[in-house]
């Protein structure tokens, strides 16, 4: 999970269409999700969803080339119905993402109730309501959170703070096994590779043979990349993932070699 910027000040006009007007007051009279057409779901929304999160899971940060693509309700469509066609509850999703949080919302709070909202003005909603009822599940275009997204050895995330790890166990799984696997290989292949340098510096002493490889990562700590947030945390905190001291110095001597601008959280 990292945090998404969307621009508010360019609603896809699709979601202002005089239909999505007319499923908007249909849905207030039943009080319910009734749009059998799904007219949230439609390829300009999604391409624009593309493209503001680089093609990858609002909450796993896996790359959806050519995986199912999910316009993902933030809050339910079928408990707030009214927002069904907001731009600011429209996420991009995996389908195991989607599939594990199905109408998980949990707060703290009471939940909010449609009061006469205008359908121009539905766009702009959550930050208010976000305060009225502390949602448990992070949502990604409002919570920073990688300060608190921890993993460990065997590629596994947790964290002490109680939203993120709500968001982590319980409403997206993001311990399943594919997930592991895909991170833990981007993780060995990083520990192989410094091992392999550290074997031939023993021999030769030549440091610059660690800087391709550890250029080569850095590069790819970018949040356009498939698992940014798992990318950042081990190149932040090397002593984790290599145990040998020798080792931590001389990636340390390398990242300066390097004067690679800090890293954005």
């Amino acid at each position: 999970m990292i945090k998404i910027e969307k621009d508010f000040s360019n609603i896809p006009s699709i979601l202002r269409k005089k239909n999505r007007k007319e499923a908007f007051d249909n849905n207030i009279s039943s009080k319910s999700y009734s749009d059998g057409k799904n007219l949230y779901k439609v390829g300009s929304v999604q391409k624009k969803l593309n493209e503001i999160y680089h093609l990858k899971c609002a909450y796993c940060e896996q790359k959806l080339l050519d995986a199912p693509k999910h316009t993902e309700h933030y809050r339910p469509k079928d408990t707030y119905y009214w927002l069904a066609y907001s731009w600011d509850n429209l996420l991009l999703s995996c389908g195991s993402c989607n599939s594990s949080k199905k109408d998980d919302f949990k707060i703290k709070n009471n939940m909010v109730i449609y009061k006469n909202e205008k359908f121009i003005d539905i766009h702009q909603l959550g930050k208010f309501y976000d305060k009225v009822e502390e949602p448990l599940i992070i949502n990604p275009e409002k919570d920073n959170v990688l300060e608190y997204i921890r993993y460990d050895l065997n590629a596994m995330v947790s964290s002490d703070n109680d939203r993120v790890k709500y968001t982590i166990e319980k409403a997206c799984n993001l311990n399943r096994k594919e997930l592991i696997q895909k991170r833990l290989l981007i993780l060995t292949d990083f520990i192989n590779q410094i091992n392999r340098h550290y074997k031939q510096f023993e021999k030769n002493r030549d440091i610059t043979r660690f800087f391709p490889d550890v250029q080569s990562f850095i590069e790819k700590v970018s949040k356009e990349n498939e698992f940014y947030s798992f990318r950042y945390y081990i190149i932040n905190n090397l002593e984790l993932f290599f145990k040998n001291e020798n080792i931590q110095k001389l990636l340390n001597i390398a990242l300066n070699q390097i004067k690679k601008e800090p890293l954005d959280a």
